[in-house]
């Protein structure tokens, strides 16, 4: 179950990643640790929490039955007969469990991404300095 949630989880907080994969223009460092700031505040990490919390509640009263037949489908399979009522959370004895965890660790992973994230925008003048260099360094072009 731990291997469904994270990866959903990291998904959520990486969803805005798409707006700061740009080229690098002289401010383009400032909404990088702007994102930063945002993940490491506790009022958001509260939200995201709690939001990824009702997400996985909901998940585990999905259906599986739809689920299985789907897979089965995209394999060329022939799905079980599955009981139309049976939920994830019935199918794992811990399930319940998940929720809680990711509540609990949300706000570490987030705050671990908005370090990261200030690190990288602290990092990004040295970064162009350093393609700056080795772009001056390379033979040009045929």
């Amino acid at each position: 179950m731990r291997k469904l949630v994270f990866p959903v989880m990291l998904g959520a907080l990486l969803l805005p990643a798409p707006a700061f994969a740009q080229d690098y223009a002289p401010e383009a460092s400032a909404p990088l640790a702007d994102l930063g700031e945002q993940m490491r505040d506790p009022a958001r990490q509260r939200e995201m929490a709690l939001m990824l919390q009702a997400m996985t509640e909901v998940l585990l009263d999905m259906p599986v039955a739809p689920l299985a037949q789907a897979a089965a489908d995209m394999a060329g399979e022939t799905a079980q007969d599955i009981d139309p009522e049976l939920t994830l959370r019935q199918i794992a004895p811990d399930a319940g469990r998940v929720s809680e965890e990711v509540a609990r660790n949300v706000p570490r992973a987030m705050q671990a991404a908005g370090s990261m994230a200030e690190g990288v925008a602290a990092m990004a003048p040295m970064l162009r300095d350093m393609a700056d260099r080795m772009r001056a360094a390379m033979p040009p072009r045929d």
